[in-house]
């Protein structure tokens, strides 16, 4: 007889023997693990209670967080609010200054009219306005005349600007008829209480203006001329800006 033997072949069996020896070795260098934190004096449920506690704290904290975060844009929104009502105070405050400005000028307007001290005098040159109308070197100007209400007489002549100021670098003076489209040489007037003449002019290129002088021609009169010389605001010029530029005067 031939020395042939069969076995019966279960790799199964294998399989779970090498599936125990792995857990066996896990459970070992487990406990060794376990072993090493216990003799360096570690302890596992004091570690769980820090744990828990730096997980409620860290909850804690985010709560604040997000509570600060929503108390921060609560403030970023007010303070928006602040700044646009500041906004529209400085804005309402500017309206209200520029009113009482116009109704001084209205008041010191009727007072250069109906006062007793100008009777001797009569005519008056009340104001003198000159606002630029855009970029293009296009002005408004503006001159109002009065005389006192205990003169009946007509008051009647002509009233002539002269504009100085520096082109090229050097000194230049212009009259009326040189800025105004028709070439006006002179502006007439006519009245008995007040009057006001008004129109546009437009400065050449390069022209800085400096001062602006207005006469006041009275007809058959020339010792009662009226010249006054206004100043253009420096402020004005270095702003370079269409924004208005006045000048008052009064006797």
């Amino acid at each position: 007889m031939s020395g042939l033997v069969v076995k019966a072949h279960r790799p199964w069996k294998t399989r779970v023997l090498l599936g125990l020896g792995a857990a066996a070795m896990v459970a070992a260098g487990w406990s060794l693990f376990e072993y090493g934190r216990y003799r360096a004096g570690f302890d596992h449920v004091a570690a769980a209670r820090e744990y828990r506690a730096l997980a409620a704290e860290k909850a804690a904290l985010e709560r604040q967080l997000e509570a600060l975060r929503e108390q921060n844009a609560v403030l970023e929104r007010a303070v928006q609010v602040e700044r646009k009502a500041a906004a529209d105070i400085k804005l309402s405050l500017q309206a209200l200054q520029s009113e009482i400005l116009e109704l001084n000028e209205e008041l010191a307007f009727y007072r250069g009219i109906v006062s007793p001290r100008q009777a001797a005098r009569g005519l008056h040159l009340q104001s003198f306005k000159l606002t630029p109308a855009g970029h293009d070197g296009t002005y408004r100007y503006k001159v109002v005349l009065t005389q006192v209400l205990k003169n009946d007489r007509l008051a009647y002549g002509t009233v002539r600007l002269r504009l100085e100021g520096i082109q090229g670098g050097r000194p230049r003076s212009l009259d009326l008829s040189q800025v105004t489209e028709k070439g006006v040489k002179e502006l007439k007037y006519r009245f008995k209480y007040f009057q006001d003449l008004h129109g546009e002019l437009h400065l050449p290129d390069g022209f800085r203006l400096q001062r602006v002088t207005v006469q006041v021609r009275p007809r058959g009169g020339s010792r009662d001329m009226i010249e006054k010389t206004f100043d253009w605001e420096t402020r004005e010029q270095a702003r370079h800006v269409g924004k208005e530029a006045q000048a008052d005067g009064q006797d």
